[in-house]
Formats: C-alpha cells, sequence, structure tokens
C-alpha cells in the first residue's frame, strides 16, 4: 500500500497504472474511518483495477463558528485498517490541498440550496471545491461516494456532469449497524442512552415510507414521522422531508415507480436531520 503526501507523487502512481491499462478508482474520505468507509473500498474495488483512499480534513467544508481543530484526526489507525482490508493500493494525504493564493471555488447551484445547505450554506461549496481537487490530483477514472449523504452525492454528480469531466460517480448503499442506524462517525459521540434511542430515525424513515405506500398524504406522513422522533427521545427535527430524487425538490405526493436501483435519480427520497443531544444525525431512503 503506497503512501503518497504530494500531488506529483499521486500522479506518477496513477499514470504507472494507466499505463498498463488498468483502471483507477478515488474513496474520497476525511479520515476516523469506521466499517462504513472500508465498504467503499469494496465497491471500488469491485469496479476497478486500483483503488485510491484520501484522507484530508478539508477546511472549506467549516464555518468559522465549526471548529475545524477538534476533528478527529486518527492517521495510524486508519491506514492501520486500510493495510487490514488488503484492496487498497495507495492512500493520498496530502501535506496541503490549497496552495498559498489558491482562490478559485467551485459554487453549487440550487442542489446545495435547501436540506443540508440551509443550516451549512458554506458546506457543499467547501465540498464540491476539495472533490474537484482530489478528482484532479489522482486522475482517477472513477470515485465512489456513500447514498448516506445523498444529497451531496448529487452536488457532486452534478459536478462532475456540468464540468465534463471524464469521470465515473458510483453511488454506494448506507451501510447500516444491527439495529438500522446509518454508520457515521458522528456515531462516536452519542452516549449509550443516546445510541440506544438513534436507531429510531431509520424506524421513522421506515415508517413513513409504509405510510405514503398506503396512501396517506405526505404532509400527515412527514408531521407524524417529526412527532415520532421526538417522542424517542431526539431533541429537535431540522427537517424531514419528501424530495425528488434528481432535483431534491419538495413532493407533495409520491407518483408510483419501479425498478429503482441504487445511484438512480429518478423516484423520489424521504431526507432526514435530526439532533439528539449535541449530535446531528442525517439518514435517507429511497420511495
Amino acid at each position: 500500500m503506497n503512501i503518497c503526501t504530494t500531488r506529483e507523487e499521486m500522479l506518477a502512481q496513477s499514470a504507472a497504472w494507466k499505463t498498463t491499462g488498468q483502471s483507477v478508482c478515488l474513496v474520497p474520505t476525511m479520515g476516523n474511518l469506521h466499517d462504513g468507509h472500508l465498504s467503499l473500498l469494496e465497491l471500488a474495488a469491485a469496479h476497478s483495477d486500483k483503488v485510491i483512499t484520501s484522507i484530508y480534513v478539508n477546511p472549506l467544508q467549516f464555518a468559522p463558528s465549526e471548529d475545524f481543530d477538534k476533528y478527529p484526526r486518527t492517521q495510524s489507525a486508519d491506514l492501520d485498517k486500510l493495510a487490514a482490508t488488503a484492496i487498497c493500493d495507495a492512500v493520498f494525504m496530502p501535506e496541503t490541498m490549497y496552495e498559498d493564493g489558491h482562490a478559485t471555488k467551485i459554487f453549487p447551484g440550487s442542489l446545495a440550496d435547501g436540506l443540508e445547505g440551509a443550516s451549512r450554506p458554506h458546506f457543499f461549496t467547501g465540498v464540491a471545491t476539495v472533490v474537484n481537487q482530489l478528482l484532479e490530483q489522482t486522475d482517477a477514472d472513477k470515485a465512489v461516494f456513500g447514498e448516506k449523504d445523498f444529497q451531496q452525492l448529487r452536488v457532486i454528480q452534478q459536478m462532475v456532469l456540468d464540468r465534463h469531466l471524464q469521470i465515473e460517480v458510483i453511488a454506494a448503499p448506507t451501510l447500516r449497524e444491527a439495529d438500522g442506524l446509518a454508520m457515521s462517525s458522528r456515531n462516536g459521540y452519542l452516549t449509550t442512552t443516546q445510541r440506544a434511542q438513534a436507531p429510531a430515525l431509520y424506524q421513522a424513515l421506515q415508517k413513513a415510507a409504509e405510510s405514503l405506500y398506503a396512501g396517506v398524504e405526505v404532509a400527515k406522513t412527514l408531521s407524524t414521522a417529526q412527532q415520532d422522533l421526538v417522542a424517542t427521545g431526539f431533541d429537535s427535527v431540522d427537517y424531514f422531508i419528501l424530495c425528488a430524487a434528481d432535483t431534491l425538490a419538495p413532493l407533495m405526493e409520491l407518483k408510483n415507480k419501479s425498478n429503482l436501483s441504487e445511484g438512480d435519480t429518478d423516484g423520489a427520497v424521504l431526507l432526514a436531520a435530526a439532533r439528539i443531544g449535541d449530535v446531528r444525525l442525517i439518514d435517507n431512503l429511497r420511495v
């Protein structure tokens, strides 16, 4: 497993693979790896000859009020986990991503306006900018992004489309704990009591989907879901909404669709963000 710390090292490694006809897939991360991240590597390996995992805590994703310095940095443990998979061929840990004087940013359009973008208006500009940098600095043919961060996935898909980037974006299904809680670095901040309550978020999404399939009107379904979350221990709900999967525009009715597959920008998706104590959890469910 090669470790590259500069753009030049990473591009040289990628070029060496490509000269022998091998395809390269990137799995971007900010470290603090868990099984959800490792499942992305498995998907990358199934779609390419060589897998690159990037580890970089991106400062552009953090507002001045958010503590960039406190974000967990677990480099040694992360490298051990990647080595143990035996499928990560290179780790890109850039010493610097933005050179002195770097001023260009990528501003996503309407896909980034609501949901996560409403509470963190800076966030998706930071995401789009760093992903663009990573794609250029690894020269990957493909990249894997998890469906758990559905809005982020759509922002990246749209960026790749708009910029005519010659890269395939692969959507990875959400990996869940046995009780349904979506795997996330944020789960480590939950207390024992909160961890026991947290699966209620996915349960609320499942119950809402069943309600919609039963013909209950969207507004009533979403209102009931929010009430249920508060009743099960969540302190507040930032949003619980039904959106079009392609545009993320809010929907007030669920049309009958069939044969949807992971990553399709068709149909609808239930998206939720809720707070339990100081921890903010997000999740989604395609419907």
